[in-house]
């Protein structure tokens, strides 16, 4: 399990740069979470790849499509917000009001305490739904 800690942490270190640098407006911070975007007509679980106050990047196999309004819900962070792309099992997600950089740091430690166990965003669901009864 070290060497995939290890991994875990590279990988990380590599969340929220973006090629051809500097276009964004906001500073992002890896967060290796899950949550949930609800549309009109889903609901879909994704893992956060990375978050900053004007919006985030969300991995997961099945995901709204580009332009539809959504919720966005990670913890206890509830915003709306926008999907601006999406492609290859992630999206971008554009809040319609910045979230303060004080809930973006937070979910950032919460992402690193999971980290630091080792487990995985995927891992830690499978282990939510154990634990509520919902694993098959």
């Amino acid at each position: 399990m070290a060497g995939g800690l290890d991994a875990e942490v590279q990988k990380m270190s590599a969340f929220g740069k973006a090629k051809g640098g500097g276009r964004r407006k906001a500073e992002r911070a890896s967060a290796p979470l899950l949550g949930t975007l609800s549309t009109v007509g889903d609901n879909y679980r994704f893992g956060l790849v990375n978050l900053s106050s004007t919006g985030a990047r969300v991995s997961a196999p099945d995901l709204p499509r580009e332009g539809e309004e959504v919720i966005f819900r990670a913890d206890r962070l509830q915003s709306f917000g926008r999907v601006v792309w999406a492609h290859d099992g992630q999206c971008g997600v554009r809040f319609e009001v910045p979230i303060l950089a004080d809930e973006v740091q937070r979910l950032r430690r919460e992402g690193d305490l999971w980290s630091l166990v080792g487990m995985s965003a995927e891992d830690r669901a499978a282990a939510e739904d154990w634990q509520f009864g919902v694993a098959h």
